[in-house]
C-alpha cells in the first residue's frame, strides 16, 4: 500500500506540472482536482473498550466539480497508515499494523474571505476499509460513514491553490482526526 500511496503521489504532481504548463489564467473553470498530505491520531474500539492507537499519516487524492463560485460536489480517494508514535503503541498492544484506505463523495461549500482567500467546509460519506493485525491474524473491516472537513485556502491566479484543513472521519472501529496541508489545481 505504501507503495501504491507513493505512486498515486508522484503521478499527481507530474499531472499538476503539466496542467500549469498548459493554462495560465484558470479562475473560471468548475473543475479542480487536488491533494494532500497530512497526520494526525487514530482511536481503535473493539468489544472490549477504546485504545489509543497512536498517530496516523494520511493522504488524500480528490476531483471537485464547482456548481457555482460557493458549492461543489467532491470524489476522493483517501489512505492512511500508523506514524512514528504507532510504531512505539504497536509494540505493547495487540493491534498491530493498523491501516486503512477508501473513497469518498462530500457536498463542498466556500466562502471567500478576499482575492484567492476562502474558508470550506466538505460533508459527505465515505466508503472504509481497515486492516489490522490481532493475536496474530490478520483481520479487516469495512464501513461507510461520515467525512467531514473544514479548512482554509488560498488560490492563485494561475489556478494553483494551497489548503490547511482539519478531517474527521469516525469508523465503525477507527476514528481519525488529523490536519492535512494539500494543493491543488483549478482547470
Amino acid at each position: 500500500m505504501k507503495y501504491l500511496t507513493i505512486n498515486i503521489w508522484l503521478l499527481s504532481f507530474a499531472l499538476f506540472g503539466g496542467l500549469a504548463i498548459g493554462k495560465a489564467n484558470a479562475t473560471d473553470s468548475p473543475h479542480v482536482l487536488g491533494g494532500s498530505l497530512g497526520y494526525g491520531t487514530q482511536e481503535f474500539e473493539t468489544k472490549s473498550g477504546k485504545y489509543d492507537a497512536g498517530d496516523t499519516f494520511t493522504g488524500d487524492l480528490y476531483y471537485r466539480y464547482m456548481l457555482n463560485e460557493h458549492f461543489g460536489f467532491e470524489a476522493g480517494y483517501l489512505a492512511g497508515s500508523g506514524g512514528v508514535a504507532s510504531a512505539l503503541v504497536s509494540a505493547i498492544s495487540d493491534i498491530k499494523d493498523l491501516d486503512y484506505q477508501g473513497v469518498r463523495a462530500t457536498a463542498y461549500g466556500e466562502y471567500a474571505l478576499s482575492r484567492g482567500n476562502s474558508l470550506y467546509a466538505k460533508l459527505g460519506a465515505a466508503y472504509t476499509k481497515v486492516s489490522y493485525e490481532f493475536e496474530k491474524q490478520e483481520m479487516d473491516s469495512d464501513d461507510v460513514g461520515f467525512y467531514g472537513a473544514i479548512g482554509w485556502q488560498y488560490r492563485f491566479r494561475s489556478g494553483f491553490g494551497l489548503n490547511l484543513e482539519y478531517q474527521y472521519v469516525p469508523m465503525k472501529e477507527l476514528e481519525l482526526q488529523g490536519v492535512n496541508f494539500g494543493i491543488s489545481y483549478r482547470f
